[in-house]
């Protein structure tokens, strides 16, 4: 029997779920009678929403995925180093919670000693040029032996490490026969990755690269040349040539605001916070020529959903749950609500009052609904063991704040963590699969696991050069493909477009899902892993 819940949620939908999830062409039907809704989709987080992907690197999208030598796993040198990827391995190690523990005890370890010694080289006051505070027993200073006045301060600690064992204790960690995770496995483990996303991959490519070539990436730069320096001014220009060069589309009925780190308008608030707002296209996000998940998210959403949509986002970098985004139901004097969640439901609240001004195709007689919240957020918070229960608290304010009561959420897992393994691992995403069991909220919470779209490949230049030399074959194949595929550092998931198209086409499914009154399916994919209630 159909709910009233389900019944209220119908008419968003197409009636039957698993033939729009299989069809990667499936279209709303635009003659609906009678006047629709404006959809609205709120998507808020750090600087993952905000977004680092340039267009360019949608190119590894038409390409098969780079696998690293398998050599890139075991060489290494004498010393811990995070640019070696076996090194690498005593973070990732996966066995027992005893075992993990005592991995990150180590890493711990290694931390505690470098300070250590730090301080008693430079003392309390920087650099310590008279030595005053060294004592024998501490033994030999750096550049006892002609090295200099900094002794050369890595080779000083990593010596000190070494004598203290702890490099030896590392390496019996790695190569323990309780780590299920050894270096070897998890590149065997990154040459399969694509496979069980390939169905993910192909609809991707369906969408935003019809018919796209390789080489039709080659031509991008000279078609771009005659627009010169691309800001917010020229982003609908950037735009339509993205489209006529390398097909990536333009929304049809997707219109979007966008507040915080965005290329745009002075506001009132502090700095790098714009706002922006006109038909969804790439260019949302810090730059005009890059995109987060907002882009692949509305692209993906409209062709699931009648009528018009309007997008609005809120992000900032480098912002916490536990500070800048905290719900006023945690806040206390010492602790008050978060100023970035202040500001962007002030924002929220400014679109809402006048939706027409945002949208052109909003129709007062028939109003809007407030269709779900999309969040993305969680580097900031990665040692907060409060964070599955400050984001219950988050939801719940915010669904009273925006008087939506049964507003469906979609969380993005980080996927930094990278292996499938790992996928829980840490206090945001556990903390995430918390909310969406907690029973004031569980049917209404749904998370993308997006370990699974991690381009972990594209980070490992360093470790390739040391494990293969930079003259070598290995070397400049890898730096041609990885060179084409990033455009920012691994905190941001490398500015990879390919990881973001998946990760914002997921996330506008699991939405669609709940919108038509699914259920979460993040609880069968943490069943599979091997994580119960």
């Amino acid at each position: 029997m159909m709910t009233k819940k389900m019944c209220l949620r119908q008419s968003l939908l197409l009636p039957c779920l698993a033939l729009l999830m299989a069809s990667t062409s499936l279209m709303a039907d635009d003659k609906t009678e009678g006047k629709q809704k404006l959809k609205i989709v709120l998507l808020m987080g750090q600087s993952n929403m905000v977004g680092y992907a340039h267009p360019s690197t949608a190119w590894y999208l038409t390409q098969p995925m780079y696998v690293p030598p398998a050599k890139t796993a075991t060489v290494h040198g004498r010393y811990f180093n995070w640019d070696e990827f076996y090194w690498s391995g005593v973070r990732f190690a996966t066995g027992s919670k005893e075992f993990v523990a005592k991995g990150k005890a180590l890493l711990d370890e290694r931390g505690a000693s470098r300070k250590l010694w730090r301080d008693r080289v430079y003392g309390d006051t920087g650099y310590n040029n008279d030595w005053k505070g060294w004592k024998k027993e501490w033994g030999p200073r750096p550049g006892d032996n002609g090295e200099g006045w900094r002794g050369d301060m890595q080779n000083f600690l990593h010596k000190k490490a070494e004598e203290e064992g702890l490099y030896k204790r590392m390496v019996e960690h790695i190569e323990s026969p309780e780590n299920k995770l050894h270096p070897k496995v998890a590149i065997e483990l990154m040459a399969r990755r694509d496979k069980p996303i390939a169905d993910d991959i192909k609809r991707v490519r369906e969408i935003f690269l019809k018919g796209v070539k390789a080489t039709d990436f080659d031509k991008l730069d000279n078609a771009l040349e005659p627009l010169g320096k691309i800001t917010a001014e020229n982003r609908a220009a950037y735009a339509r040539l993205l489209k006529e060069t390398i097909n990536l589309p333009i929304a049809k009925r997707t219109y979007i605001s966008a507040f915080g780190a965005v290329a745009g308008e002075d506001t009132e608030y502090a700095e790098y916070t714009k706002t922006a707002r006109g038909p969804l296209t790439v260019g949302y996000a810090l730059w005009p020529t890059s995109s987060g998940p907002e882009y692949p998210f509305g692209i993906s959403f409209e062709r699931m959903v009648d009528g018009p949509v309007l997008l609005i986002k809120c992000s900032w970098g480098g912002t916490s749950l536990h500070t800048d985004w905290r719900p006023p139901s945690l806040a206390t004097e010492e602790k008050p609500m978060g100023e970035r969640l202040k500001w962007s439901l002030d924002h929220i609240q400014e679109v809402l009052a006048d939706p027409g001004k945002y949208h052109p195709d909003y129709d007062p007689e028939a109003g809007y609904e407030m269709a779900g919240l999309v969040w993305f957020q969680g580097w900031n918070d990665a040692g907060n063991t409060e964070y599955g229960d400050q984001l219950v608290h988050f939801i719940k304010d915010f669904r009273k704040t925006v008087k939506a009561p049964e507003l469906p959420v979609i969380c993005g897992l980080l996927g930094h963590v990278g292996w499938k393994l790992n996928t829980f691992d840490g206090p945001v995403n556990s903390g995430m699969l918390y909310a969406s069991k907690h029973p004031d909220l569980k049917g209404t919470v749904d998370v993308v696991n997006t370990v699974k779209y991690m381009p972990i490949e594209l980070g490992l230049m360093k470790s390739i050069k040391a494990a293969c030399g930079e003259d070598s074959e290995e070397y400049k194949e890898a730096e041609r493909i990885i060179s084409r595929a990033t455009s920012k550092d691994g905190t941001h998931y490398y500015g990879s477009a390919k990881f973001m198209y998946l990760t914002g086409d997921a996330m506008a499914r699991k939405l669609a899902n709940l919108m038509g009154g699914g259920e979460p399916t993040i609880f069968a994919e943490a069943a599979e892993l091997g994580v119960r209630d």
